[in-house]
């Protein structure tokens, strides 16, 4: 058995690898609470840990509180995925791979495989993320976007008048996307945006490959996103465990 941690911006999601499934999943939040999350995830870990593969992209400080629990459950050094140009039959479009984060090489890799072909990954964090892959593995490339949180934020830094802003709630429909208080003017806004673009990088790459890519959707915002796309996705909530899944198999 090998315990999979999936590191993001905001929370610790793990589970363990058994047989080819994924058992014991489980998640906290980690930001502002990294010891509550530490502690979480080690009160989740069953006995008999052969290893841990770990994908983490909130720093190094993290990371070696996260090595020093592995050590402590396991004999075995863990494992923190790192990208090369090409795995798993994926060919990474940067020219450094080490500049693409983690979590969505991760992410797409387990995408390829799990859609054995063309792919693309929309994933709703902290940030908003879109990677696709060709049915020959060849990475297409990405996109990054400030997550709905993140944008509503920088509006009420940068500004003297709109202040916070209440998550968006159900996608509207007709008029009813427009906001009628500041607050639902700023909460649609970001959503509608976010929302439009993704769609619109999806309908690039179907264009673009002459047919139509399976599309999943990962992170803390996919369900709350999805509901404003008008692109059908696939949510995929442990799609970067599957991702560390193939890591774990690979020796």
């Amino acid at each position: 058995m090998q315990a999979l941690v999936d590191v993001g911006n905001t929370r610790i999601k793990w589970a363990m690898l058994e047989k080819g499934a994924l058992t014991h999943r489980g998640q906290a939040r980690h930001r502002g609470a990294i010891d509550a999350a530490l502690g979480a995830l080690e009160a989740a870990l069953p006995a008999g840990i052969e290893r841990f593969v770990i994908s983490n992209v909130a720093g190094a400080a993290l990371g070696e509180r996260l090595a020093a629990l592995a050590r402590s459950r396991s004999t075995a050094e863990p494992r923190f995925v790192a990208i090369a140009a090409q795995q798993f039959g994926v060919r990474c479009a940067y020219a450094n791979p080490a500049r693409l984060g983690v979590d969505r090489w991760v992410g797409l890799l387990a995408a390829y495989h799990a859609a054995d072909g063309a792919a693309c990954v929309l994933g709703a964090g902290t940030a908003v993320t879109f990677d696709a892959v060709d049915a020959g593995g060849r990475h297409l490339g990405g996109l990054i976007l400030p997550g709905a949180h993140v944008a509503a934020g920088a509006l009420q830094s940068n500004t003297s008048d709109i202040g916070p802003t209440l998550a968006a709630g159900r996608a509207p429909a007709g008029l009813e996307l427009l906001g009628q208080s500041t607050d639902a003017a700023v909460a649609h806004g970001v959503m509608l945006g976010l929302a439009a673009a993704l769609d619109r990088a999806v309908a690039a790459v179907e264009q673009g490959l002459g047919a139509r890519p399976a599309v999943y959707m990962t992170g803390g915002d996919a369900e709350a996103l999805a509901a404003w796309l008008e692109t059908d996705v696939e949510l995929r909530a442990d799609l970067v465990l599957e991702g560390l899944a193939l890591f774990a198999g690979a020796d």
